[in-house]
């Protein structure tokens, strides 16, 4: 086993950010993997590829994991693509760690033109790429689970020791902010927002047979669109809170997400302090409604129209100004909350 300590030692004066995030990790042996990867708050390694690294190089590899660490990947990837999504996280860390000169190891996940974006954003552009615009991977997602309660501690302590780190006084500390921190309410559309949110429903199966043919030529093998079909539910707050403009663009958003994707099921209910009609759309079929209301709002009779379905749905797009009566029990599915 390689002992880390004069290296997290050397981090710690020299970058303290880093320093603190490492000196708190349990650095653990495991053969079974490639290089070294980031788990539960330790680092893991396999111990002949270590042993290859310059000490410029293994510094890198904890720098790596500090970040991975600090962003919270697993907690910020909501459901997105697991791999797709390590690998923006590796992307946008890399490029970072490249540009402020620390030494990378060999073949490392790297790519100048993503060194300043943030994981959200790289994985915007690589989802484009690697799964023909499908966002999320909900099928292939193996590594959900409830947390146990020394689960929960255990993150909660790792997170504590993040905000620490946080207030250090790093040479990085501009760039370690602007990557951990990289979405501002002013700064991104809410549009592109719910399109990536609800884009990881669109898929229903990946394959390896046949493979995805973006990087086939290259020789690298990725899973394959095999069906597309987008199950949602959408509700429309037509109570009097909501005036005519936030209401046109609500409307304008269901037209569009009719557009975007062509094969659908979509509930459509409108509600003000009650159900003022539900619909159910096909494959394409076209969407018509008629919006009434302009009562108090109280978004429960929706959930109980759902939960006197035959089914549960993935998710609920619920458009709204958030000025009403809220459900007290969480749904066992996802719900998006959508205003201006």
């Amino acid at each position: 086993m390689i002992d880390f300590s004069p290296l997290k030692a050397r981090l710690l004066l020299d970058y303290p950010f880093f320093g603190t995030i490492v000196s708190g990790m349990e650095s653990v042996v495991n053969d079974n993997i490639e290089s070294f990867a980031t788990k539960g708050g330790k680092f893991e390694y396999r111990e002949g590829f270590m042993e290859s690294l310059s000490e410029g190089e293994q510094i890198f590899a904890l720098c790596n994991s500090a970040l991975h660490e600090a962003l919270s990947h697993t907690q910020r990837r909501g459901n997105r693509s697991p791999w797709l999504w390590n690998m923006a996280c590796d992307y946008a860390i890399n490029a970072l760690l490249i540009e402020n000169g620390f030494t990378p190891p060999p073949a490392i996940t790297y790519d100048k033109r993503f060194g300043n974006l943030s994981a959200e954003e790289i994985y915007h552009e690589l989802s484009q790429e690697f799964l023909d615009q499908e966002q999320n991977d909900r099928d292939s997602d193996e590594g959900r689970y409830d947390e146990g309660l020394d689960e929960k501690l255990s993150r909660a302590q790792r997170e504590k020791r993040s905000e620490e780190a946080m207030e250090k006084s790093d040479p990085l500390s501009e760039a370690i902010h602007r990557l951990i921190q990289p979405h501002k309410k002013s700064l991104i559309d809410w549009r592109s927002e719910l399109r990536e949110a609800i884009g990881g429903y669109y898929v229903s199966d990946y394959t390896l047979i046949p493979p995805s043919k973006k990087l086939l030529y290259d020789g690298v093998y990725l899973p394959g669109v095999h069906s597309r079909h987008l199950e949602l539910s959408i509700a429309i707050d037509s109570s009097g809170s909501v005036d005519e403009v936030l209401l046109t663009q609500f409307i304008a958003e269901v037209e569009s997400i009719s557009e975007l994707f062509g094969s659908y099921t979509i509930d459509l209910i409108v509600c003000d302090d009650r159900i003022r009609s539900h619909e159910r759309f096909e494959r394409g079929e076209a969407i018509t409604y008629t919006l009434s209301g302009g009562a108090g709002t109280d978004f429960r009779p929706v959930f109980e129209l759902i939960e006197s379905w035959m089914y549960c749905p993935k998710l609920l797009l619920y458009f709204t100004d958030l000025k009403g009566k809220f459900p007290l029990l969480e749904p066992p599915y996802e719900v998006l909350w959508t205003k201006e």
